[in-house]
């Protein structure tokens, strides 16, 4: 008799062939679905986008649903996250409604290694070239970054800043205007990388713009069908291939520390926004966020602020005047987080 396990197995495998021109590609490591009628691979080359029509929201849905029971999960609205091993060892991470967009299913699928390189291949690829010493002196970004603040050339500042992958938090009251200047900075954000967007409700719109998007939604207090929390997206957004990972606004202590790990763990060039009066009150807040955070409790403020100032590059302040939303503080100081990483 046929196991059922086997009996699974076979059901989704046949629902993954139209994934098989892309799974066998030579040098694609990663693909993923962020909506139907199109897949995306990662390789050497970079990001690479095909339309494949036949891909409907229904084969997205039967392929996120069998994968749940292949893998003896559930996923539902309830439950809209899961991470699993497909029948041919591949590791997926599938985000289904309300989590994501309605009438979306995002997939993100990495192939396992076929290869196993030695020093001698990282060697001979070029692989150590890009090494750079540590130095305390500053780097040119560094330098020009400085150059533009004090000649007050902020758009060309922000433009490199994003350019590089500083980390940016914009600060504010309520109704100041922080969502609308971080999408302002969001279209400097490069066209070809693959991001992730967390937010209560749909307000950055990033995958109106970047191609490569995929928008999480979590409950506010909650409240949600799905109950999940902005720590759970930051967690499941690791395993979903991001170059960059925005958080719309940190509100708790569990939260901020998560985010702070996500920026620190590979993913830099991230941009936030948090309420504080000032950019020295947003440092203060966040303090205080992690210090109410289960994995910060137990750390001082002083080591907090450290890797606060190693983390955090640019804070920029904002504020509504008699109606006019302008920018009152822009804090860069790449000299003094210099000697928080001495």
């Amino acid at each position: 008799m046929t196991s059922s396990p086997h009996i699974k197995g076979v059901a989704l495998m046949e629902n993954l062939r139209i994934l098989h021109p892309y799974l066998n590609r030579d040098g694609v490591t990663e693909i993923v679905i962020n909506q139907p009628g199109e897949v995306i691979t990662e390789s050497r080359s970079g990001w690479e986008r095909f339309d494949v029509p036949e891909l409907n929201f229904n084969l997205c849905q039967d392929i996120a649903k069998l994968t749940a029971t292949f893998s003896g999960q559930s996923l539902d609205e309830r439950k809209p996250i899961i991470s699993a091993t497909l029948p041919e060892g591949e590791r997926v991470q599938i985000v289904v409604p309300p989590v994501t967009l309605s009438g979306r299913v995002s997939l993100t699928i990495r192939k396992p290694p076929t290869f196993n390189p030695t020093l001698d291949d990282y060697e001979k690829s070029g692989a150590f070239d890009q090494v750079i010493d540590y130095s305390s002196d500053l780097s040119e970004v560094e330098r020009t970054l400085l150059e533009l603040k004090q000649a007050r050339k902020f758009k060309a500042f922000f433009e490199l800043a994003i350019k590089s992958r500083l980390n940016i938090i914009v600060s504010g009251s309520t109704g100041s205007g922080k969502t609308t200047f971080m999408r302002s900075l969001l279209q400097l954000v490069p066209d070809d990388e693959r991001l992730i967007s967390i937010e209560n409700v749909d307000e950055l719109g990033l995958y109106k713009t970047h191609w490569n998007t995929v928008p999480l939604f979590y409950s506010a207090g909650g409240q949600g069908v799905s109950e999940v929390s902005q720590q759970h997206l930051l967690e499941s957004s690791l395993r979903m291939k991001p170059d960059r990972i925005f958080v719309a606004e940190l509100i708790r202590g569990d939260e901020a520390f998560y985010y702070l790990r996500n920026v620190n763990s590979g993913h830099p060039g991230s941009i936030t926004s948090m309420h504080a009066n000032s950019a020295r009150m947003a440092i203060e807040q966040l303090v205080l966020f992690l210090k109410e955070s289960q994995s910060g409790s137990s750390m001082n403020r002083e080591d907090i602020k450290q890797l606060l100032f190693m983390c955090v590059d640019i804070i920029v302040q904002i504020k509504n005047i008699r109606g006019k939303r302008v920018i009152t503080e822009i804090y860069y100081d790449p000299e003094f987080k210099r000697t928080q990483m001495a």
